[in-house]
């Protein structure tokens, strides 16, 4: 796997072979291997063949800089990262449709997420405008939708999830209540609700579902107050712990 189209893309990758042997000694079946030097991916690709053969649970978490490569196909070293890893895990899956499932064997998950650093979804507050009325007013214009432009509801997921303390690893259920989309954190402990055009069906169908926290945009309501009464209502007589708005 130190190959893309028989070209070698490193001069010294790190061999698979010795990373394997590091992780029988020290890392058991359920570990987390930290890598903050992805490269090519060689600590992931130890991973997946290490909890292949042993049938581990084994994780691994990989940082790597966006470094340019000067080529088109990977254009930083990050995108040979990400092709390293999904190479070896359609590899590994096609070698087990090959072999006949035992009684108590089951299918190994070796899906990943890929995070990219970047800046918040939310628009700052401009401290260092001047304090006449006519810059306050443009301030307040301008935050009248304070999500970032191009921002996915995927992104401003996870960033809420964060600072809502919760890992980045937390199981994670999009649903469709009231013909809304929804995502379902933790099995149900929180619902997170990102659409602009929010309806008291909705509100409803999430207050039914009796989670500990609700989250959805301001904008959802539309400067509708008195949706926005009604639903904190709602969540207060289902027993919602937490009723915000962002």
């Amino acid at each position: 796997m130190e190959f893309f189209g028989g070209e070698k893309i490193f001069s010294y990758p790190k061999p698979t072979s010795l990373l394997v042997r590091l992780l029988n000694y020290g890392a058991d079946e359920n570990s987390i291997v930290l890598d903050f030097f992805g490269g090519s991916g060689t600590t992931a690709q130890a991973v997946l063949e290490s909890n292949k053969a042993d049938g581990g649970k084994r994780k691994f978490i990989l940082v790597q800089l966006p470094e340019k490569t000067e080529r088109k196909d990977f254009p930083t070293i990050a995108d040979i990262t990400k092709e390293r890893v999904r190479r070896v895990i359609k590899k590994l899956n096609e070698a087990d449709k090959d072999q006949l499932a035992l009684g108590g064997d089951k299918k190994q998950d070796r899906g990943f997420k890929v995070f990219k650093l970047q800046s918040s979804n939310f628009k700052a507050w401009n401290t260092e405008q001047p304090k006449d009325d006519a810059e306050f007013v443009k301030q307040l214009t301008l935050h009248a939708d304070h999500l970032v432009e191009g921002r996915t509801q995927e992104d401003v997921l996870y960033e809420l999830l964060l600072k809502s303390g919760f890992p980045l690893n937390t199981q994670i259920e999009k649903i469709t209540l009231a013909e809304k989309n929804v995502f379902s954190i933790a099995d149900g402990a929180m619902l997170i609700c990102l659409e602009k055009a929010l309806t008291p069906e909705v509100i409803s169908a999430m207050a039914e579902k009796k989670p500990e926290r609700v989250v959805c945009l301001d904008a959802g309501f539309a400067d509708n107050d008195q949706l926005k009464t009604n639903a904190v209502q709602t969540m207060k007589s289902k027993g919602v712990t937490k009723f915000q708005t962002v």
